[in-house]
């Protein structure tokens, strides 16, 4: 932590590995940009938040990390913090980092964590077999890093196995096949990677256009008119979650049935 401050700038690397960090927040870039370090080639990361607080990403690269970046500053307003993974040391270079991009943003959507905003998939470049396997070596401890400042944008997210018990519901009002986890401290819903809900929203629907703004930046469109969940998604209420789901004004308290065919209302708010 370089002015002490967990929230601020830090820099974080593995002793014996090349990848170096820096993670800042956009406040801080004045800060960055007087590293020497920031204007070497760079693999970034910006996140944030679109408006209606879905995560997002944009990932890129540059022969002068800092410098990119800077243009992103006022082009791209979404994002509040950055992770910059440079070298310690001058051993990678630009065709280097345009590796990184293409692998960082294929991983990165299919994980989707994060709706990554990259209009293009990067460039595609030939190395040698024994800088790819570098550079691969590298994209390791980019992952790595990653995770331990607890950013799961490289990790893959398994489908739920679905069984009985563990608040597990499911509904399928206009057709849709949604699941989720319910939470009793707070009655949020975890609605489920994989479910299947309806594109559409009936007209007289009031909040459609916020739902259907979320739901399609998570998930990806099917051939027969859904959406598919590409990750969890928490709800704060039930019937928020089953209008989500269905695409039109429901009571989630007796439209979400787990398995044996109680529904909420039966189970936590009859006597």
């Amino acid at each position: 932590m370089l002015n002490g401050d967990p929230n601020s700038i830090r820099t974080v690397f593995i002793s014996n590995k090349i990848c170096e960090m820096i993670v800042f927040p956009k406040s801080e870039f004045g800060e960055v940009s007087k590293m020497d370090e920031s204007a070497r080639p760079a693999l970034y990361i910006l996140l944030g938040e679109d408006e209606n607080g879905i995560a997002q990403a944009y990932i890129g690269e540059s022969a002068n990390g800092i410098k990119r970046i800077y243009n992103h500053k006022s082009h791209k307003l979404f994002w509040n913090k950055c992770l910059m993974f440079i070298a310690k040391d001058d051993s990678i270079n630009k065709a280097d980092v345009q590796y990184l991009e293409r692998q960082a943003i294929k991983l990165a959507t299919d994980c989707a964590h994060f709706g990554v905003i990259n209009e293009q998939s990067g460039t595609e470049i030939s190395l040698s077999k024994y800088q790819i396997d570098i550079m691969e070596e590298f994209f390791d401890d980019v992952k790595l890093l990653a995770s331990f400042i607890g950013c799961p944008i490289f990790e893959k997210q398994e489908m739920t196995k679905l069984k009985k018990g563990e608040n597990l519901f499911h509904i399928k009002v206009r057709d849709c096949d949604a699941h989720a986890i319910y939470n009793e401290t707070d009655h949020s819903l975890r609605i489920l990677k994989g479910s299947l809900l309806p594109q559409s929203t009936v007209p007289s629907y009031r909040d459609g256009e916020k739902r259907n703004a979320i739901i399609a930046a998570i998930s990806k469109p099917t051939k027969d008119g859904f959406w598919e969940l590409q990750r969890d998604y928490v709800v704060n209420s039930p019937s928020t979650a089953a209008s989500y789901c269905s695409g039109r004004s429901c009571n989630g308290w007796i439209h979400w049935i787990n398995d044996a065919g109680q529904s909420l209302d039966d189970l936590y708010r009859s006597e």
